[in-house]
């Protein structure tokens, strides 16, 4: 399977020393072409391009019918008080993810909680890095590796996000 991926997430992960861990889940990550412009960190382009050589990075270009999607989501979930802002790239990401029936993989939280809240989003799959570590690992390595990952990448997981992911934070480690 793949999955649609944007910046904030391609970003973070890229930082992540067991980051080629994600592929145990998606062949390939399809990037939106209007994300790339938000990839300027270093170890990310440095990632992108490796993995551009590896196939195993995907863009896919702008079209129409997504632009008119993308356009949709963001005035739903813009328009809504209770819901983070979400920007162009993300709605483009979460739309085409839509469209292709694949996850879409983000560490803003407009796009995980506008599945919540708007029925039009409740069948599609929007991941962040703390659920993907939780599909990747399970028990006392999920904690370890939740960890390293934010020794990384320096991405901090709220004790309230920690537990609505079900895990259980030990501060001893």
């Amino acid at each position: 399977m793949s999955a649609v991926v944007d910046a904030c997430f391609f970003i973070n992960w890229s930082q992540f020393k067991q980051r080629d861990d994600i592929f145990k889940l998606f062949h390939t990550l399809i990037i939106p072409e209007i994300v790339l412009d938000e990839i300027r960190n270093s170890i990310a382009r440095s990632y992108l391009y490796l993995l551009a050589y590896q196939r195993r990075v995907s863009i896919a270009p702008r079209v129409g019918i997504i632009d008119r999607e993308a356009l949709k989501l963001f005035t739903l979930i813009n328009s809504s008080s209770i819901l983070p802002r979400i920007d162009e790239p993300e709605s483009y990401g979460l739309a085409l993810a839509l469209m292709l029936k694949l996850p879409f993989l983000t560490d803003n939280a407009a796009p995980r909680l506008a599945t919540r809240y708007i029925e039009y989003l409740r069948e599609a799959k929007v991941y962040d890095s703390l659920i993907v570590l939780k599909m990747l690992y399970k028990g006392k390595k999920l904690i370890t590796k939740v960890k390293k990952y934010s020794d990384d990448t320096g991405v901090i997981f709220s004790e309230e996000r920690l537990q609505e992911e079900g895990i259980k934070w030990v501060t001893n480690f």
